[in-house]
């Protein structure tokens, strides 16, 4: 919604998102890397920490193949 003082000025599209850097999402995987995802977050340390918890699992960038597995 607009501040109502009646301005036509126009930003540009990506003016938004250009600002914020992107986010790397972490998962971590289940038996090496060949199982579910058991959890994904934006922090890596947590990640760490959650996969702790998952003997066997793996913790990797989303969307990255099984061979570029984060250690």
């Amino acid at each position: 919604m607009g501040c109502g003082c009646g301005s036509n000025s126009k930003r540009s599209v990506g003016a938004q998102s250009a600002a914020r850097p992107s986010r790397t999402t972490y998962q971590v995987v289940l038996d090496d890397g060949n199982g579910r995802v058991a959890f994904t977050t934006n922090n890596k340390p947590l990640a760490d920490k959650v996969s702790g918890n998952y003997p066997g699992s793996i913790v990797r960038p989303l969307g990255a193949s099984d061979s570029a597995a984060v250690s």
